[in-house]
This record gives C-alpha cells, sequence and structure tokens, in this order.
C-alpha cells in the first residue's frame, strides 16, 4: 500500500536534479532520500533541497523502509542493474530514457516489476507538454482519421556534440557516456528513444511488422578526440518502421550535423487531417473543408504535466501509468532494430 504522500529518493543527482525539483513542487511527493557517488556534489544537493538522507551508494538508500519509490537518473548502462535492485526491495522505479542500453535489458526489467507487482515507469518528458496532450486527444477523437505515416526529427548543429565534460557548482563531471556504446550512449538511444516513443504514442502503438536503419559516427570521434576523450557511438541515425496496419514511421536524430539549427519535428498524415510539431512553432493542423485545405493553429490551455507528476498520480491513484510497460518495450525495441546494422559508419 502507498503511503501518501508518496516517499520519494533519486539515484543519480546530475539528471535527477530535475526529478528531485519536480518531486518538491508536488503536493503528493515527498523528497526523502538522495544518492550520488560524488560526496561534494551530494552534500551540495543536500543543502540546497533540505533532504533528510543522503548517501553515495544506493544499496543504502534502497534499505531504507521510509521509502516508496525512486528514480533512477543514472548514466543508461547503469538503468538495469539500479532498476532491478529497486524493484527486488519492494519500490517504484520512474527511470530516466532510454529504459536500458538494450530491448534484453528492459525486457528483464519489465518481468521484473510485474513480478514485484510494482510500477515500472520510463520518463518520457516529450509526452507531457501542452500541445502534445492536446494533440494526443485531438487524434483520439479521430480528427486525422487512419494515421498511416508520420515522420519524427530531432536534429542539432554541429555546435552541440554531447560534452565529454561538464562544470557544475562542486567542479567537473564525466558526461563522456553519452558518446561511448559501451556506457550506453549514442544518438539513438539518447535522442531517438524521445522522439520514438513520442510519434508511437500519437500513433496509437500499432503493431511493429519490421525495422531497418543505418547509424554514423561522421564527426563525433575526431571533435571527442581532440578533446582527449572517446566518441564510438552513433552521432546521425536515420530508421524506418513498418506497422502490421500498413502504416509506416520515418526516424531521424542527430547530435550534430551540417544544420542551421536544432529542431525537433512530428509530422502526422492521417486520412481525414494531419498535423505539425515543429520545435519554436505553435502546433499545426490540417484539414479539409469543403473542398478546400484549411490549416489551425489552436488554442491550448492543458493542465501542466511532467513524468514525475504522472508517476507520482499513478501510484496514488492505484492504476497503470501513461508511459506503460508494453508502449517501452516497443520504443527498444525498434531502437535495437535500427541499430541492428552494425557499428556506426565514419566513410561511405
Amino acid at each position: 500500500m502507498t503511503a501518501t504522500p508518496v516517499r520519494v529518493g533519486v539515484i543519480g543527482l546530475n539528471m535527477g536534479a530535475a526529478h528531485a525539483a519536480a518531486y518538491q513542487s508536488l503536493p503528493g511527493a515527498e523528497l526523502v532520500a538522495i544518492c550520488d557517488l560524488s560526496e561534494p556534489w551530494l552534500k551540495h544537493c543536500q543543502e540546497q533541497w533540505h533532504v533528510p538522507l543522503a548517501v553515495t551508494d544506493y544499496a543504502a538508500l534502497l534499505a531504507c523502509d521510509d521509502l516508496d519509490a525512486v528514480s533512477v537518473a543514472l548514466p543508461t548502462h547503469l538503468h538495469a542493474a539500479a532498476c532491478l535492485a529497486a524493484l527486488e526491495a519492494g519500490k517504484h522505479v520512474l527511470v530516466e530514457k532510454p529504459m536500458a542500453a538494450s530491448a534484453a535489458q528492459a525486457v528483464a526489467m519489465a518481468a521484473a516489476a510485474r513480478a514485484a507487482e510494482r510500477t515500472l515507469m520510463v520518463s518520457y518528458n516529450q509526452r507531457f507538454s501542452p500541445e502534445v496532450l492536446y494533440l494526443k486527444r485531438y487524434i483520439d477523437q479521430g480528427h486525422l482519421g487512419q494515421v498511416y505515416f508520420a515522420r519524427t526529427v530531432w536534429r542539432r548543429p554541429l555546435g552541440v556534440l554531447p560534452p565529454p565534460v561538464v562544470h557544475r557548482a562542486t567542479g567537473p563531471y564525466d558526461r563522456n557516456w553519452f558518446n561511448e556504446a559501451a556506457r550506453g550512449g549514442g544518438v539513438a538511444l539518447d535522442l531517438g528513444s524521445h522522439v520514438i516513443d513520442l510519434a508511437l504514442w500519437l500513433m496509437g502503438f500499432p503493431e511493429v511488422e519490421d525495422v531497418s536503419g543505418r547509424t554514423y559516427a561522421m564527426f563525433g570521434p575526431d571533435w571527442a578526440q581532440a578533446q582527449g576523450a572517446k566518441f564510438d557511438a552513433d552521432d546521425h541515425t536515420v530508421g524506418f518502421v513498418r506497422f502490421a496496419n500498413g502504416a509506416s514511421l520515418q526516424i531521424e536524430v542527430s547530435f550534430g550535423s551540417h544544420t542551421d539549427r536544432e529542431v525537433i519535428i512530428t509530422e502526422l498524415f492521417g486520412s481525414e487531417g494531419g498535423a505539425v510539431r515543429r520545435s519554436g512553432e505553435p502546433l499545426r493542423l490540417f484539414g479539409s473543408a469543403g473542398g478546400a485545405l484549411a490549416t489551425i493553429e489552436p488554442r491550448i490551455a492543458e493542465a501542466p504535466a511532467s513524468p514525475q507528476s504522472e508517476f507520482i498520480a499513478s501510484l496514488l491513484e492505484h492504476r497503470e501509468p501513461l508511459v506503460t510497460l508494453d508502449q517501452a518495450l516497443a520504443t527498444m525495441h525498434i531502437i535495437d532494430g535500427i541499430r541492428a546494422g552494425g557499428p556506426p559508419l565514419r566513410q561511405l
């Protein structure tokens, strides 16, 4: 039985800082424990957030009886072990995206959550913007008809390749796991997991028939080598998914390429209408009115939401969260399928 408020801990205080801030803003949650390997950063966060328990070993955090749930916000290659330990300890889990470093790890995590009868949710924050929540409701009301094709993009210019080291209040810390295949890095897992999940959710998660793709490492290796760092993951990836219902999805993600600016795009094409969501621009909806094209820029007044608010609400209301295990596994299987062609290409 989950207590009210839900007592939450956060494991990993780089990405986890946003989780902690969200929990402290929610009336249904109480942040009671934090964990990070860096003692100076851990102490800094504890002083800033006034959290009772701060430990460097997440086993000590999970042993706490006065804890209902945790956020796992560690580098990708550590997700599976931490989530399995948390579920074995009887905690509900919100894990940062991507769910795991591979679909096989994700399947094991899902099985453990079901066996333990605990919630395991992936933190796909792209689902929770007001315009996306509006668009999902609009599609579910049938305004687009049958969505037969979608295109999703998250593309960055060369100037924002993931830095190997980032500085914070207590000094530098290693962020190069984004760039290393063995630590679960690469753009397909990072940005790709966001946009693939979002497109699938808007399309209603149709059954996957087959997946193809190509991964590249065109600029990251030389850029990282100049900084004394390693880069052996993908920095630009494209994919194509065919679904059993005849629909299809085109995917493109890049950490850096020869383009003018960062952009996130979701385009949906349906039998009765279409939709375009492009970062920095209003949501646009298309349909036919009297045989002529009609364009709508809706007034959107959806309530604010976040993965953390949905996670806490699902626990308090004893229901499945908006991001389900089956959905999270579908996204992971597609990413595995895109990456199945071998190591990223550097020369064509």
